[in-house]
Formats: C-alpha cells, sequence, structure tokens
C-alpha cells in the first residue's frame, strides 16, 4: 500500500508551518524567493476551520494513467513525479480528484511544470518536513500498518461503546491556550497630541517576558518569519527573551536586520509578521514589533555592540550612495565583511525618509543618531550633507572605488492632475513633513523644503496611506484648527496601517471617505479656501484586485481648507548624473537592475541599486532586504574578481 499524508482537521490551527517546511525543505533548507514560494500542501480554511491537503498517493492514481509520457509513476510505495520528462500538458491537473498537484514555473523558466507531494523522498529526516515540523502533529504519515491499526482501534471502541476511549486532549486546544494580548503602553492622546514624543513606550522586563511567553513557538521558520521580507528569526528571538537572554536576542536580531530598533518602531507588523501570527484572530497577535524594540534598546543600554573584531578587513572599497534603509542595509553587510564603505547623503543625518519622512512621534530622532555611531564605531564612513552630483560627482566614486551601491529612494512628488495645484496654501506632503521635523532636531529651515504653518488653520489633506496619517498627525501637533483627512475609497481600502488611522482619530481626525477631488477652489488673491469633491461608491475590483471609485451624480460639495496637502506617495526624482554613465531606467523612472544575471546590478556593470529607486516607494524593511541582496551580490563578485586574478 503506497504512503501518505493523513492531516487531523481537528488538531490544525492553521499555523501554516506544513508550507513553509515544504517550500524551505525543497530549496535546500534555504528560504525561497517570494516568487518561487510554491509548497507542496497547501492549508485551507473555510468558516473558521482549517485543514492542509496534500497528494494521496493513491493506489490507483487516475494522475499516472493520465500523463502521456510517463513523468509520474507508482514507486517506492507513492506516486513519483519526474519533472525532467513532464511536458506540461496538464492531464494529471485534470485528473486528481483532491486537487493536490499544480503547475509551477521553476526559477528562470516560462513554462510550467506539474508539482506534486514527493514525501520528501530525498530528505535526510527520514520524513516529509510537513509531518515533523507540525507543531500539533496534526499530520501523520501514513502507511498499510498504521490504517490497520486505527482500524482496530475504531473497532475496538465500537464494540465497548466508549468512543473517548483512549483519546487524549487536543493537542491544539492545550497549545492555544493563551493570555489575551496587552502589547505597549499607549500614551493617552490629549497628551501626545501636545507633543512630538513616541506614542508608544517601551516595554519593560516584565512586559516583555510576559508577551514572550505567549508565542507558541509554531516553528523556528514559521509563518510570521515567512512573511517578514528580512525573514527574521522571530520565533526564536522571542522564545530567547522569555529566557531571559536579551544579548543573544540582540545578536540573533542584528544578523538579519540592520536596524531592528527602528524596524520594531515602524514596520506595519500587523500587514506582516504579526499579521500571520497563529494567534492574531484569538488572543492577539504576539506583540513581535514591540519585543524587537525592547531587544536592541535593553541590550544597547547593557552596553552590547556589534563585535567585528573577527573580520578580516578586505582590498576592496564600496561607495553607497544614500543613508536610507536601502543604503545602510549595504553598507553594514558590506563592513561586516571587511569591505570599506563610504555612504554619502545630502541630508546632515542618516536615515533618509526614516529620520525626516517619518515624524518623531513615531521614531525619535535620537534613535538614528545611536544607530549612526554604531556603524561608525563598524568602520562605516559618513559623508552627511554631501550630495552626488553637486558636492562630489558621480566619475570620482566610479574612479575611486571598486563598486557603487545606489540606495537614494524616490523623493518625486505625486499630484492630483488638478488645475491650481501650485496655489498659495496647497503643499505638498514631503516638504511639509520635512520641514516640521528639521524644526524638531532643531536645524535650520531649509529653502528645499519651506516651513508651512498650519496653527489655527483648516488642513485638509488628500490621500490615505502612512503619508496621509503622518501629514494629518503632524498638522494636529502643529495646533490646525481642524484636520480632515479625504480619501476616495472607502476605509477597508485604505493601503496604510490601520493602527495608524485609529491613533489619528484618536487625536482628533476627521475622515471623509469615497469622496474625490474635482477642483481647488481659491479666493480672489489665489490663496486655496477648499476642495471641490464628488462622492464615490466603491465599483467592480480592477486588474490590482482593489474595486475602483466610481463617481454619484450630483453629490457635488466644498470642502474648507486653509491649507490643503497633497499626500498621494512618491515617485522616482530625476538623477541626469546617472544617465550619462549607462545606467538605464524604466519608463517609470526606476533604476533597472537584474543585468548579467545579478539581482541588484545595474546595466553599468560597476553599480548596483536597490529599494524604493528600483521597485518604487515601498517598505523600509523592503528597501534594507534590497541593499542587503546587492551587498551579498557585490562579494560573490569580488570573490569572483580574486579567484581569477582580478
Amino acid at each position: 500500500m503506497n504512503k501518505f499524508i493523513v492531516a487531523n482537521a481537528q488538531e490544525c490551527i492553521n499555523c501554516h508551518v506544513c508550507e513553509v517546511a515544504c517550500a524551505v525543505a525543497h530549496h535546500h533548507e534555504q528560504w525561497p524567493e517570494k516568487t518561487a514560494f510554491y509548497p507542496r500542501i497547501r492549508v485551507l480554511t473555510q468558516q473558521g476551520k482549517s485543514v492542509a491537503l496534500t497528494c494521496r498517493h493513491c493506489n490507483d492514481a487516475p494522475c499516472v494513467t493520465s500523463c502521456p509520457v510517463a513523468a509520474l509513476t507508482l514507486t517506492q510505495d507513492a506516486v513519483k513525479l519526474d519533472e525532467a520528462l513532464c511536458i506540461g500538458c496538464k492531464n494529471c491537473v485534470l485528473a486528481c480528484p483532491f486537487g493536490a498537484i499544480e503547475m509551477v514555473a521553476p526559477e528562470g523558466e516560462e513554462n510550467a511544470l506539474a508539482q506534486k507531494c514527493d514525501l520528501c523522498a530525498d530528505s535526510a529526516a527520514g520524513q516529509p518536513a510537513c509531518v515533523a515540523g507540525c507543531p500539533t502533529q496534526a499530520l501523520t504519515l501514513m502507511d498499510g500498518a498504521g490504517l490497520r491499526a486505527l482500524r482496530q482501534q475504531r473497532q475496538r471502541a465500537t464494540a465497548s461503546g466508549r468512543y473517548d476511549a483512549g483519546r487524549t486532549p487536543l493537542r491544539s486546544a492545550r497549545l492555544l491556550a493563551r493570555a489575551a494580548r496587552k502589547g505597549a503602553t499607549k500614551v493617552p492622546a490629549e497628551a501626545r497630541k501636545t507633543h512630538f514624543g513616541e506614542i508608544y513606550q517601551g516595554l519593560d522586563a516584565q512586559q516583555a517576558a510576559f508577551e514572550s511567553e505567549r508565542c507558541l513557538y509554531c516553528a523556528s521558520k514559521a509563518w510570521c518569519n515567512w512573511t517578514c521580507p528580512l525573514h527574521n528569526a522571530i520565533p526564536d528571538f522571542v522564545r530567547l527573551v522569555s529566557e531571559g537572554r536579551v544579548q543573544e536576542a540582540a545578536e540573533l536580531c542584528n544578523s538579519s536586520s540592520s536596524l531592528p530598533e527602528i524596524c520594531g518602531r515602524v514596520c506595519p507588523q500587523d500587514r506582516l509578521c504579526e499579521g500571520a501570527c497563529t494567534l492574531k484572530d484569538r488572543s492577539g497577535a504576539v506583540s513581535i514589533g514591540n519585543l524587537e524594540r525592547y531587544i536592541t534598546d535593553t541590550a544597547l543600554e547593557q552596553g552590547w555592540r556589534p563585535d567585528l573584531s573577527g573580520v578580516t578587513p578586505r582590498r576592496e572599497r564600496v561607495a553607497v550612495v544614500g543613508a536610507g534603509p536601502a543604503g545602510l542595509g549595504c553598507a553594514d553587510i558590506l563592513a561586516r565583511h571587511g569591505v570599506q564603505v563610504d555612504v554619502f547623503d545630502s541630508h546632515p543625518e542618516i536615515g533618509g525618509l526614516l529620520t525626516f519622512g517619518i515624524p518623531p512621534f513615531k521614531l525619535d530622532k535620537q534613535v538614528l543618531s545611536q544607530r549612526r555611531d554604531i556603524f561608525s564605531a563598524m568602520g562605516i564612513n559618513f559623508h552627511l550633507s554631501c550630495e552626488v552630483g553637486r558636492d562630489i560627482g558621480f566619475d570620482a566614486l566610479l574612479a575611486g572605488y571598486d563598486a557603487v551601491f545606489l540606495g537614494v529612494g524616490t523623493y518625486g512628488l505625486m499630484h492630483a492632475g488638478l488645475e491650481h495645484e501650485d496655489a498659495p496654501g496647497v503643499v505638498q506632503a514631503l516638504p511639509f513633513l520635512i520641514a516640521s521635523t528639521r524644526r524638531v532636531m532643531g536645524l535650520e529651515d531649509d529653502a528645499r523644503y519651506p516651513w508651512i504653518d498650519v496653527a489655527g488653520k483648516n488642513v485638509v489633506v488628500l490621500g490615505g496611506g502612512d503619508t496621509a496619517m503622518d501629514c494629518v498627525r503632524t498638522s494636529v501637533r502643529r495646533g490646525a484648527a481642524s484636520v480632515t483627512c479625504a480619501y476616495r475609497r472607502d476605509e477597508a481600502s485604505m493601503p496604510g496601517s490601520k493602527k495608524e488611522v485609529v491613533n489619528a482619530r484618536e487625536e482628533g481626525v476627521e475622515f471623509a471617505f469615497n469622496v474625490q477631488p474635482q477642483f481647488i477652489e481659491r479666493n480672489r488673491k489665489g490663496h486655496v479656501t477648499g476642495i471641490g469633491m464628488v462622492r464615490t461608491r466603491m465599483g467592480e475590483p480592477g486588474a490590482d484586485g482593489r474595486r475602483r471609485p466610481q463617481i454619484i451624480e450630483g453629490s457635488e460639495f466644498i470642502l474648507a481648507a486653509d491649507v490643503l496637502i497633497m499626500a498621494f506617495g512618491f515617485k522616482p526624482h530625476p538623477m541626469p548624473w546617472l544617465r550619462q554613465h549607462g545606467v538605464s531606467f524604466d519608463d517609470w523612472g526606476l533604476i533597472e537592475t537584474g543585468a548579467h544575471g545579478i539581482s541588484t546590478r545595474t546595466s553599468n556593470p560597476k553599480v548596483y541599486a536597490g529599494g524604493d529607486a528600483v521597485h518604487g516607494a515601498d517598505l523600509v524593511v523592503t528597501a534594507m532586504a534590497a541593499g542587503r541582496q546587492a551587498a551579498r551580490e557585490m562579494i560573490a563578485q569580488f570573490d569572483v574578481a580574486q579567484a581569477s586574478g582580478g
């Protein structure tokens, strides 16, 4: 009889560990790329109940008989697929009664081939990865002997009339018995809206212990760290906190993240790791972000610092353009491998938009200053208030360094396409936020980011993302008489962090949903006095899956505004100094990478790029991941050159 995997739906807790274990096992025990995540087992959820589905390795398998090229065969008590023989005809997909076979394009290939469970036949562990990894033992590798034992157990129960005889309490119930989430303490709205201090208080040791002990430790490689773009070792560092081993946890955090204390504060955990926590819809997700912040903050207070004493210096030198998350991530990895790094940035402090675009009530700027000291102690040289193309030529970087990394971000401003967007009182989000942050930091005003006084004024912010929330909450703290966020879709469609919307509401921000701007109203002196709006209803989803707003005829109205802030996000900014050095751009102005099969290499073989300037405005953590990847690819190329005598 063929072996097969049996799933006990009563024990399944929807943790997805089986999917992660399978994907990792078939990727040489490494995290696959997001585009290559194709587990051979899938967790299906319906009406609050979950069960894992995979190949049943049928004795008289219809997939085998349907295959015209014998790519599927019955061997070694299982149905085996020889992918080298597969022609992608899809007969097996049509024949499988369980929907357990799917068509997948291998990495680097265009044509999709069949993929199914192979029972981890080549695994050294001796059992399928999904079975070994399941935290509730909901998955069992069954064979003929196992079926006979199960049949006899049920016969005995039937004969005795004691159907519960021999049954043990559900492991899932015991595992899920966790206290409710508490998280970090938040400063009350009436107090916090009067200053720019961080609104979330850091966890103390007792709070950190409580949160860490709530963790189920589903697996070392779990759904939470799969959804993290950096694949932080979340279950392991949380466990270390529960054991009181904070400095070891800090080592672990800093091994996969260049800015853990910052990500703990500003990452949208509700959309990433915490959104993937098995406890999310039960007792509440483990407070991963607060724990990440606690670990590094506490370890730094205790004197912990990265130890690079064992690093062997290399001869290569790299110039990093941009001290934002991408540039810092790249510089961090390079320094840890002994490469000499110089970082150039036009701002007077590191961080890029982390420092100047994110308000201080979300991220205390002293945290960036402390991280700069750490990086400097690691041997990274910073050249701040130094703009490439103005203060130093790009050709000088190409001539003086072995490689250049571009982590320049996206500073271009998005417009609404309305007439009179240049009217007095109409401002862009980024200059508004930078000007405000510079004053909080005690820096002089910069003509590039003019100061806008909103005290006593009616402020309207157009947009629904995190930048819009930053603008409305900054306006509250700057003394605006009223602050309204106007968004063309419904609240559920807002792309930003949900907790930021909650925070804004608590601080007195009004929201106008399903409204679309039509025109800017001005007084006789040309100053903005309002924004003409029309109400919308949500229509059918577009190509991106998001529902499109449809205008409601006759619903026009004017929303009064003394200051109108455009918060539609960012786009690439012009970089003419790059084009003349063979760096190509796409039609959107983003830097093109992937040259010579290297994911972060540009069309100039000496220049690498990553972050928002390559993939568009995105998260801090995705930019950092791209910078770290670029550093690894540079080092690989340096090693190749060194081996060949270059």
